[in-house]
């Protein structure tokens, strides 16, 4: 009884985290290794250089490229990790040196340690400098990858990419043994042509026992369902030239497409070819430090991904949000895929067979290792609004505008109703309403709806969702009045913009991509430019880019694009204008995005309205939103997340009690008792670790410990 007692109140006091887990059951022991991705690196590279601001260093302390490799030296034999490969598109930007010499110092982590790795150029990875080098033959020389003992050879061959047809492309291979066996990795450089297949040919015959691995910037793509396979552009002629007609070639690894998953194929043997796709770098941060571990599993027949983070490991808590995925648990991210690897290779080497059965589990040590002391970022009770007033009032807000508050003939609107011609947003700072335009040919009244539904950190009551539009032109939208003061507002102090939106569930890029939630209702032609596109505007791109465009008050345009973003989910957009340094930065869900820039200041434009709902080019609306729009405000300076709609009030709003568990329980005792309490939990926390090791001998060694030390706790309580 005292176990499950003094388990129970040690949950309540100091939560979840804070408990040290008892160790998993003795993993069954099998023949296996792990081989290392890492994809796309290119935005690691571009935005760790002096001319990017270092945003990793300067905002996180770190670069993920540094900690991807040093993860893969720390781990090496713990997760028995036999080789290493790299997917291309090293850099971004392959002229500025500063990029590569990045890249260089990441990688150099792994030949100081001995990691033997494939590394191959990808399309952003093709420059020749002003003596003649190529930019990656400059960096990763056949030199430097013979200095590991797996390297066999490197071959170059003239490029077959568009305008760098006469650069040239690296390709390399390498052998390295595992569990008994030994395995032949082929690096192929980007879209490699029929001489580079060639060589690759020679280097399989020379081989003919050999599993072979095929690596490549680019082999297959995704489409928006999550849908993996072979690129028309490239990967399919690879298919059908080069990979169905050597069985030995069971699996290929490639980036290049943004998203992760795997297709199987079936080659000229009858035989499976599994085909990984893994490419972060639209995600949070440029691919926010994730990468792979390929775990063989030769005894247990199967092929298991795990996608994880070192990067986000390492992250100070305070600096998580929302985005920050240790293990992402999509369905493309972590899986197992069945293969009987002797069935599988017997038609090449009927001798191969399983090394000694000697290994566990490491994609369970992989997980466990990550998540032992990990926290991951939550919303507290705190910070969620307590009334519809729960938001900081700022000083200089030109407009509020509440859809949660929409009315029609001044009635308020219920959760489902259709939002009819005329129906007012209002804004809660002055008056300058949104109205909804008058119905157009191919729209319905029903085409905009008011929801209860709205962001978790929004005080605002609802919002308004906007159904899928029957075509680009048929859009339904709200807009200001001629004369409403919005209209010619130009911030000259600068800006800050918030507008809470979600995209529907089905959202689709094709479909759907390029729409806009908010925009001024004047093209640049307007304004003496040839851009048709409005002069003010935030929306989604096809690729689900939050995108924020505007042309500054002196006449300096920029956009800020984010990272791909979820459908079916809300997000916080602020966007910052500081006529400091004519920075432009977004934040999305409070988290900093990377591509920010600089120049313009304030917001062109005199007398033209605001729309909500639509975009527009050259004057005539078109694409319009489909998701959810809630409340957006436009502040006429720049402010911080202290005083974003985000934020509370702190005006008296009654702070919720902890939940049970919840880690702002330790916190609220702390206020109790002081450096004793923070002692006592330490102590209690040890406890409970010892505990869980000892398992039934609790009671007798450690029960009246736990006991002494929860009293204490309790009496620090009253």
């Amino acid at each position: 009884m005292r176990k499950t007692l003094s388990a129970a109140i040690i949950a309540a006091l100091i939560g979840p985290h804070l408990i040290a887990s008892a160790p998993a059951h003795a993993e069954e022991l099998g023949s296996r290794f792990t081989l290392g991705v890492m994809p796309d690196t290119q935005f690691y590279s571009r935005y760790g250089t002096a001319a990017a601001g270092d945003i990793f260093g300067s905002r996180y302390g770190s670069n993920p490229f540094d900690e991807q490799a040093q993860f893969l030296v720390d781990s090496r034999d713990e997760l028995n990790t036999e080789f290493v490969t790299h997917l291309g598109d090293v850099v971004d930007e392959a002229d500025d040196r500063e990029s590569w010499e990045i890249a260089s110092a990441a990688m150099e982590k792994l030949d100081r340690a001995g990691v033997d790795y494939s590394i191959l150029p990808g399309n952003h990875d093709y420059h020749v400098f002003d003596d003649g080098a190529s930019a990656f033959a400059t960096y990763f020389p056949a030199s430097r990858a013979a200095a590991h003992e797996t390297f066999g050879g490197r071959f170059q061959a003239p490029g077959v990419y568009e305008d760098d047809a006469n650069q040239p492309v690296d390709s390399e291979y390498h052998i390295f043994d595992a569990e008994g066996q030994k395995y032949l990795v082929l690096a192929l450089g980007w879209r490699a042509g029929d001489e580079t297949l060639e060589w690759a040919q020679e280097i399989i015959d020379a081989h003919p026992n050999l599993p072979v691995i095929l690596t490549a910037h680019e082999i297959s793509n995704i489409d928006g369902e999550g849908k993996v396979f072979y690129s028309e552009d490239y990967g399919r002629h690879l298919f059908d030239s080069f990979i169905r007609r050597n069985d030995q070639i069971f699996l290929t690894i490639s980036g290049h497409h943004h998203g992760a998953g795997y297709h199987l194929s079936t080659n000229d043997a009858g035989h499976q070819v599994i085909n990984i796709l893994q490419d972060y770098q639209m995600s949070y941060l440029g691919g926010n430090g994730l990468m792979g571990m390929l775990q063989f599993d030769l005894s247990g027949n199967t092929l298991d991904m795990t996608a994880f983070s070192p990067w986000v490991k390492g992250k100070e808590h305070s600096a998580l949000t929302h985005f920050d995925s240790l293990l992402p648990a999509g369905p493309g991210d972590s899986y197992s895929v069945p293969i009987n690897y002797a069935e599988r290779f017997a038609g090449f080497d009927p001798e191969w067979k399983p090394g000694e059965e000697d290994d566990p589990d490491y994609t369970a040590r992989l997980t466990s290792t990550l998540e032992q002391g990990y926290a991951p970022f939550e919303i507290t009770p705190g910070e969620r609004p307590t009334s519809p007033t729960d938001y900081p009032a700022v000083e200089g807000t030109a407009v509020h505008w509440r859809p949660g508050q929409a009315t029609f003939n001044g009635r308020r609107l219920a959760d489902g109703d259709a939002v009819p011609a005329g129906s007012i947003v209002p804004d809660v700072a002055g008056g300058q309403d949104f109205t909804r335009a008058r119905l157009r040919i191919g729209t319905r009244e029903d085409s905009i709806t008011y929801s209860t539904d709205h962001h978790e950190l929004s005080s605002d009551e609802g919002s308004l969702r906007w159904d899928k539009p029957t075509s680009k032109i048929a859009v339904s939208y709200f807009e200001t009045a001629a004369g409403a003061p919005i209209n010619s507002e130009t911030f000259p102090n600068g800006y800050t913009i918030e507008a809470f939106v979600k995209l529907d569930e089905n959202f689709n890029g094709d479909d759907n991509g390029w729409s806009n939630a908010l925009i001024r209702n004047a093209s640049g032609e307007d304004l003496g430019t040839d851009d048709g596109d409005p002069i003010q505007m935030l929306g989604i791109s096809n690729l689900r880019e939050l995108r924020w465009w505007a042309l500054g008050n002196n006449k300096q345009g920029h956009s800020n694009w984010s990272h791909e973003v979820p459908k079916g989910e809300w997000m916080h957009v602020a966007v910052v204008n500081d006529p400091a340094d004519a920075s432009v930065t977004m934040y999305v869900d409070g988290a900093p995005i990377l591509r920010d820039g600089y120049g313009p200041v304030g917001l062109a434009g005199e007398g033209f309205t605001w729309l909500l709902g639509t975009s527009a080019w050259e004057g005539h609306t078109v694409d319009g939103w489909y998701g959810n729009i809630g409340e957006i405000r436009m502040v006429d300076h720049p402010i911080g997340p202290d005083q974003w709609l985000t934020a509370r009030s702190g005006e008296g709003a009654p702070t919720p009690a902890p939940e049970a568990g919840s880690s702002q329980v330790g916190s609220s005792l702390a206020a109790f008792g002081g450096g004793v309490l923070v002692g006592l939990l330490a102590a209690l926390g040890a406890a409970a670790a010892l505990a869980a090791r000892l398992g039934g001998a609790l009671e007798a060694a450690l029960g009246p410990v736990i006991d002494h030390i929860t009293g204490q706790i309790r009496a620090l309580q009253r």
